[in-house]
Parts: structure tokens; sequence; C-alpha cells
């Protein structure tokens, strides 16, 4: 279209030299010229565009899969066959590398679960033993067992799409949510005797999967309990907005610095606070991941005099 363009253009400057040669003096051999060359550009650019426009839509339908163009368009048809073939690789890679995660998630889950058995056997043989040094060095390995297979269970949850298939928000009940997530630290807190309150007001609802949401809020309490001081208190609390509810953890803790703030929730992060204390970084990734599955988000700051308030926001229905 390039030399199309160049040989009407030299043919009109040749016709213009012509004319302005036989009318000497006249001005409308130059503005008739002037008037066609601008013409004939605007409409090269025009087409231009327009060619170059409907090359990018016919790129596009290959890599959506819809490539029927190629026969009609020759030119394009190597390319065609190259970014098909691209995308054929990458769809293949992406679903074997999320059925790897699938499969080694299940083999992890399926670990752990036959593991409970013996464990729970191996602490109630302990308990029954007489006191003594052994019986306490079996209950101490029996619970560092535990531990690490409930930290491959959480990083297993975090891999392969698992939490988005399982999730399936209906309205439920707040005040029951923070019962079953505070039920599973109520131990804990009661060796450090930490006070324990909800302050959620009754009848509060709000659109949410309670086993897994449950889950991401006894994150945020085993958090919140195991580094905060013996006889300070943890509150869990909840307050409704017009679209959303929030529901906070407030700890008495030693707070965490600004700039890590943001960086808590990556997997596996530890902050120069916790150096030496028992996790190894996946509940509050595991925790992010569930509530932003339910369209909503969770944040960390830091409280006036001391501590931290974590949220939760979940979708009020």
């Amino acid at each position: 279209m390039t030399l199309l363009f160049l040989v009407v253009w030299l043919i009109l400057t040749l016709v213009f030299c012509i004319v302005n040669g036989l009318h000497v003096g006249s001005i409308w051999p130059t503005v008739c010229y002037a008037a066609l060359a601008g013409f004939i550009a605007v409409g090269f650019a025009l087409y231009e565009k327009m060619r170059r426009q409907r090359l990018l839509d016919d790129v596009q339908k290959v890599l959506d899969g819809k490539d029927d163009f190629a026969a009609r368009e020759s030119s394009l048809a190597p390319l065609a066959r190259q970014l098909r073939l691209k995308r054929g690789e990458e769809e293949t890679r992406d679903k074997r590398v999320t059925e790897s995660y699938r499969n080694l998630a299940a083999l992890v889950s399926d670990i752990a679960h036959q593991c409970k058995t013996p464990l729970t056997a191996a602490r109630m043989y302990a308990e029954l033993l007489p006191p003594s040094a052994e019986s306490a060095a079996i209950a101490q390995q029996t619970g560092k067992l535990q531990f690490l297979l409930d930290a491959l269970v959480k990083l297993s949850r975090c891999e392969g799409g698992l939490i988005e298939e399982n999730v399936h928000p209906s309205m439920e009940s707040v005040k029951t949510l923070a019962a079953q997530a505070l039920s599973a630290v109520v131990p804990e807190a009661g060796r450090k005797s930490i006070v324990l309150s909800v302050e959620i007001p009754e009848g509060l609802t709000a659109l949410f999967d309670m086993r897994w949401t449950a889950e991401a809020l006894g994150a945020l309490l085993d958090n919140s309990v195991k580094y905060a001081p013996e006889n300070s208190k943890i509150t869990v609390a909840a307050q409704r907005y017009e679209t959303y509810i929030r529901l906070d953890v407030l700890d008495e803790g030693p707070g965490i610095p600004e700039e890590e703030l943001t960086e808590i929730w990556k997997r596996f992060y530890r902050g120069k606070t916790t150096r030496g204390a028992s996790g190894v970084g996946i509940g509050l990734t595991l925790c992010r991941m569930i509530v932003q599955a339910q369209n909503g988000r969770a944040l960390c700051e830091d409280r006036e005099g001391g501590g931290c308030r974590f949220s939760i926001f979940l979708p009020a229905g």
C-alpha cells in the first residue's frame, strides 16, 4: 500500500507540473494539487490505521483460540501457527503444574490424616506414664510432630487453587464464627492467663464460608495469643457497615513495625520480633487467601498504646 501511495503521489506531482506549466501565474493548479495531496494522505493514514487494527484483532483471535482468519490471511498464517503452538504449550504446562499441586495437597492431607491416630495414641500413653523426664520428652516430641503436620496441611491448602475451589460463602452468624475460632485458642490462652472477650452485636450476619473463615480468624487469634504477654487481653469485635462487616482481633502484644505491616502476609515471612518463636510463616498467608477468595480483604495496623489490630472485611450479603 505504501508503494501505491508513492506512485499516486508521483503521478499527481507530474500532472501538477504539466498543468502549472500551461497555466503560468494561476493559483488554481497549486490549490487543487494541495487539496488532492492532502486527501490522498489522509485516506492512506486512515487505511493504515484500519489495517493495523485488523491485524491486532486477528492476532488476538489467535490468542483466544478463534484463529479461522489464518486461511484468508496467508501473510499471518506462520504467525498464527507459532502463537497457536505457544498457547497450547502454555496451557499444557499450566494444567500439569495445577494437577501436580492438587495431587501434592491431597497426598499431604492424607498423610496428616493417617498420622492423627498414632499421634493421639502416643500422647495418651505419655499422659498415662508416671511423671518423668522420658514422658515429658515424648509429649514434647509428639507436640512438635503435630505442629509440623499442621504446617504442612496449611501449606498444601495455599497451593493449587484448593481454597478458591472449596470456599462456598453463605449467610452465616458472625458470633458463631467467633465462637468456633476462639475454641481452638482457649487452652493456650488459659496457660498464659490471657482474657478472651467478644464484642459482637446480636444477630449480626455476613456472607462467608463458616469452616474456612473460622480457620482464617483462628490464624489471627493464634498469632495474637502466641505473641501477647501473660495476663493481657484479646478482644474479638465486629461492626456492620453498608456493604460489608468488619471483624477485628485486638491484642496487647509487642506490635509490628510499620515497615512490616504489609510484609507479614507474605508466605514464610518471619518478622524481626518473631525470631525464635514457633511457626513457619504460613498462618497469615492462609488467612488472607481465604478472605480474598470470598471477595473480602485482611489488614493489620498498630493500636495506640501498644498491640495490634487485625481486621477482616467480609461482604454483608
